[in-house]
């Protein structure tokens, strides 16, 4: 990456699949499952918490064809 380049990460949004009444499915935009959770028990910091770890992964995997993985080996 040249310096001053702006760094672009993966665009990222989420919706919420209500179309089971009993089962909501946290969705990417291209419609791949993310997460499911039990319409009763769901909550906003649990789904919230389910969309940032799926981000992460998708830096995580894209991480690499952006050049932001670190070059040093990583201690086991």
């Amino acid at each position: 990456m040249s310096e001053g380049a702006p760094l672009l990460l993966p665009k990222f949004a989420c919706r919420l699949d209500e179309s089971d009444a009993d089962v909501l499915v946290l969705r990417r935009q291209d419609g791949s499952f993310v997460a499911a959770f039990s319409a009763c028990g769901a909550t906003r910091e649990g789904i919230v918490e389910a969309a940032k770890e799926d981000y992460r992964a998708l830096l995580r995997e894209h991480a690499g064809p952006l050049s932001l993985e670190s070059e040093a080996p990583r201690s086991t």
